[in-house]
C-alpha cells in the first residue's frame, strides 16, 4: 500500500528546499512564506506538486494520484500548482506565480519588500525557536526535580555572602585557554589562516575540538553523526568588484545524537553563543543532509544582507547575482585568501583538547566526495511525522518553513 512520507524539512529559505527536489520522483513541496512585521505579521502558504522528468510512467501516475489525495486531505485551502521544471522554481517565481496572495497591505506588489520581510521574519523566528527550546528544557528539568523531591519542605535561612577580598574578580562565564584564544584570533583576522573552528558543547570551558584552513569543505569532515557541537567559520565571496566576508556561528546536531535529558544542557546554547560572539549570522546544521558545502552556502547567503549593506546597496547587488554564491566562487575566494594568509603555528597543550583537522586530498574536489546526502531510497533515509511536520509549518510563529513529501 503506497504511503506518503516527509523526507526533508527545514527552517531556512525556500531555495534550499528546491535543491532537495528529486527529478526521479513525484513530490510535494509545502512552504510557509512569513512576511510583515509588528501587528501586520502574517503567513502565506503555497504548495508545489513537482513531477520529476526522470520519473517512470507507472511511478508517475501512482505518485500524482497519491500526492493529490494527500494534498486534498491535509492542506486544504492552500493555493498551489504543478510543474516538471525544477530550474523554473525559485523564491521569485513562486511569489510571482501566486502574485495575488502576496499583494502588500498598501495594495502594491513589491518583490524587493517581500524578499526583505521574508528574510527578516526567518531570522526572527529562528531566534524564537532557540528561546522556545531553551525554555522547554528548563521547564522539563524543573518538573523532573519537582517529581524527585518528595520530602517535606524545610525553609532555611539564607547564608550571608562572604565579603569579597581585594584579589577577587568576577569569573568569566566560559573559561578560555591561551591556545583557544590564538585559534580564535587567527579566525577573526582577515588574513588569518584558520577559517573554521569546531567546539565541544560545554557551557563552562570553551574547548576546541577541531580547526582548519580549508574552509567548509574540510569542516564538514569534522562533524560526527553522534555529536552536538558548535562552531564558527569565515566565508567570503566576490563578484569581481566587491569582496565581502562574514563570520557564521553554527550549531551541529548529528543524525545519530542520543536524546539529551536533564537541565544540564539548558544553558549550553546561550553560553556558547555569548562566548563565540560577535558573529554576523547563525545557521543550523542538522543531520548528514546538511553536510553539503552548497547547502551551507545557501544557508549563509542571508549573512550578506545586513542593514548597513542595504543602505549602500552592496548586499542587494550581491543577492541578485546568482553567480556569486557558488562553490566555485567560494573555492576561488578561499584560494586567494590562503595565498596571503599569515602562517598559524601549532602549539598544542595537554590540558587543551585539539583534534587535528582532516586535510582533504585537494581543495578542488567536488562536494559530492566530501558529503553524504540522504535520499529516500537509501537505508539511512529519515522520515518525519506527517502530523507534526504540517503543524510546525502551519505554526503562526517559529516552527518549520518548508517540508517535502513523497510516496514511499
Amino acid at each position: 500500500m503506497p504511503k506518503v512520507v516527509c523526507v526533508w524539512r527545514g527552517s531556512d529559505e525556500i531555495d534550499n528546499a528546491i535543491e532537495h527536489l528529486d527529478e526521479a520522483k513525484v513530490q510535494l513541496l509545502y512552504s510557509k512564506f512569513p512576511v510583515g512585521s509588528g501587528t501586520f505579521k502574517r503567513n502565506k502558504f503555497i504548495y508545489v506538486q513537482y513531477i520529476g522528468p526522470k520519473c517512470s510512467i507507472v511511478k508517475r501516475g501512482q505518485g500524482i494520484n497519491e500526492i493529490t489525495n494527500f494534498t486534498t486531505n491535509n492542506i486544504r485551502g492552500v493555493p498551489g500548482f504543478s510543474t516538471t521544471d525544477k530550474a523554473s522554481l525559485s523564491f521569485e517565481s513562486l511569489v510571482r506565480h501566486m502574485r495575488d496572495t502576496f499583494v502588500m497591505d498598501s495594495g502594491n506588489f513589491s518583490m524587493e519588500q517581500i524578499r526583505e520581510e521574508y528574510r527578516e521574519r526567518l531570522a526572527a523566528e529562528q531566534m524564537m525557536m532557540h528561546q522556545e527550546r531553551e525554555q522547554a528544557a528548563v521547564v522539563a528539568a524543573t518538573a523532573k526535580r519537582g517529581r524527585r523531591n518528595t520530602a517535606p519542605s524545610v525553609r532555611l535561612a539564607p547564608k550571608p555572602a562572604p565579603p569579597p577580598t581585594k584579589e577577587e574578580r568576577p569569573s568569566s562565564p566560559v573559561e578560555v585557554s591561551a591556545q583557544t584564544n590564538r585559534v580564535m584570533t587567527s579566525l577573526r583576522q582577515d588574513n588569518g589562516s584558520v577559517n573554521w573552528v569546531v567546539f565541544e558543547s560545554n557551557s563552562e570551558v570553551l574547548t576546541v575540538r577541531a580547526y582548519g584552513q580549508h574552509g567548509i569543505f574540510e569542516m564538514v569532515k569534522n562533524l560526527p553523526d553522534e555529536e552536538w557541537l558548535f562552531g564558527l567559520f569565515r566565508i567570503s565571496f566576490s563578484n569581481g568588484e566587491v569582496h565581502q566576508r562574514r563570520m557564521i556561528f553554527f550549531q551541529w546536531i548529528g543524525s545519530s545524537l542520543k536524546a539529551m535529558r536533564g537541565g544540564s544542557h539548558a544553558g549550553v546554547y546561550p553560553a556558547m553563543a555569548k562566548a563565540l560572539s560577535p558573529f554576523n549570522y547563525e545557521i543550523y546544521l542538522v543531520g548528514r543532509q546538511d553536510l553539503n558545502p552548497q547547502a551551507i552556502i545557501a544557508k549563509s547567503k542571508s549573512a550578506f544582507r545586513t542593514p548597513a549593506d542595504r543602505r549602500i546597496g552592496v548586499a542587494r547587488d550581491f543577492m541578485i547575482d546568482s553567480t556569486v554564491f557558488t562553490e566555485e566562487n567560494y573555492r576561488q575566494s578561499l584560494v586567494e585568501e590562503q595565498a596571503t594568509a599569515e602562517v598559524f603555528e601549532e602549539r598544542p597543550k595537554k590540558t587543551h583538547r585539539l583534534t587535528m583537522p582532516i586535510i582533504p586530498d585537494g581543495i578542488e574536489q567536488s562536494s559530492a566526495s566530501v558529503a553524504t546526502t540522504g535520499t529516500a531510497d537509501s537505508p539511512a533515509a529519515q522520515s518525519f511525522s506527517i502530523e507534526e511536520t504540517i503543524d510546525l509549518v502551519q505554526a503562526k510563529e517559529g516552527g518549520l518553513v518548508w517540508a517535502i513529501f513523497e510516496v514511499l
